[in-house]
């Protein structure tokens, strides 16, 4: 089945050393316009951008509790991943993009989940594994839009439980104590979260009209917005991870605080310490 692509995208692009491309999905950066062995060059680079939110949150989290030891590994090989995937447009690049970002919004769920509902036992973490078993089984043997349908549709419904998760436990959390540093952090990754998904369905969906290139193109020059996308959108996930890992330490009364490390990154310090125990470097 032939692979989604941004409308006018291909008329422009260039062979590669990768080249042909076999992802399901082709974004509105011309292939090989910058470097014959990478085939998105912007698309590309932009993912440093959110492996280095990946590395800073994990070296400023308060503790070794292994669920978010998880969430850091999955959301740093989504960054990886994707890196390999616009750098090659290969299927299998694809997957190492993709998948993780599931399994990344997998574990949100199950914290989240277990923030309201309190510990659930071996069967959902059980439950949640088969699941994700079965999902990568699926994406990892179907293409083109199907494949690309069914991953969008999928992660959009794990945003969206997210969304819910955190807006009851916010609620839950208001109801006890005022708290203006959460208003921000909401907001924040409200507002880059939904910057990040207007810019992506553009890149997508418009692309002829902004690729700087074709007669329709309103624009003299293509704004990469997929590379922005890569930057919003890990702007807007380390503030929801944020929000996430506090709402579970409040849940147990470990007193979560948002602090500004080196006045500029929001993170997060407990005033009190039980079974997790402080983070050791």
């Amino acid at each position: 089945m032939a692979p989604v692509t941004a409308a006018s995208s291909s008329a422009y692009d260039q062979v590669g050393y990768w080249s042909p491309n076999t992802a399901s999905v082709d974004w509105c950066e011309s292939n090989y316009e910058v470097s014959f062995y990478i085939a998105e060059f912007w698309n590309t680079i932009s993912n440093f951008a959110s492996l280095l939110l990946v590395i800073l949150g994990r070296y400023l989290f308060p503790t070794n509790d292994g669920r978010f030891k998880m969430l850091f590994w999955t959301c740093g090989i989504v960054s990886i991943g994707s890196t390999l995937f616009h750098g090659t447009l290969r299927h299998k690049m694809q997957l190492l993009d993709e998948l993780p970002m599931l399994y990344s919004a997998t574990t949100i769920l199950y914290i989240l989940v277990e923030a309201k509902h309190g510990r659930q036992g071996t069967w959902f973490p059980v439950f949640l594994t088969i699941w994700l078993c079965l999902t990568t089984i699926i994406f990892s043997t179907t293409g083109g839009k199907v494949q690309f349908l069914a991953f969008q549709s999928t992660y959009t419904i794990l945003q969206f439980c997210m969304i819910f998760y955190l807006r009851i436990l916010h609620v839950q959390q208001r109801s006890k104590r005022s708290n203006p540093a959460l208003t921000v952090l909401i907001r924040r990754a409200l507002g880059f979260g939904a910057l990040a998904v207007s810019i992506w369905l553009v890149d997508l969906r418009l692309c002829e009209f902004v690729n700087g290139k074709g007669p329709k193109s309103v624009l003299r020059w293509n704004p990469q917005l997929h590379a922005w996308w890569h930057v919003f959108s890990g702007i807007a996930i380390y503030h929801a991870a944020l929000l996430v890992s506090y709402y579970h330490y409040d849940v147990l009364d470990q007193r979560p605080v948002v602090y500004y490390w080196k006045g500029l990154v929001p993170a997060l310090k407990l005033d009190v310490y039980s079974e997790y125990g402080r983070k050791t470097s």
